[in-house]
């Protein structure tokens, strides 16, 4: 599944929304290039990322040889 596919259409013209996201900085950019309508979120310090992080890393450590 990519990101398009999790994306509502844009509320203001229906059109198709991209989303880009940088790992590193937890940085989010959402837009609608019929519009030119976008949306911009940090997602550093939310809770739910922390938790994701950090099931992810048990994850490896666990699976390890």
């Amino acid at each position: 599944m990519n990101d398009t596919e999790k994306l509502l259409p844009c509320p203001f013209c229906g059109g198709e929304a991209f989303m880009k996201v940088n790992p590193q900085t937890l940085n989010c950019y959402v837009n609608c290039p019929k519009c030119e309508v976008a949306m911009k979120r940090n997602f550093k310090g939310n809770k739910k990322v922390e938790e994701t992080l950090m099931a992810l890393m048990a994850e490896a450590w666990n699976q390890r040889v």
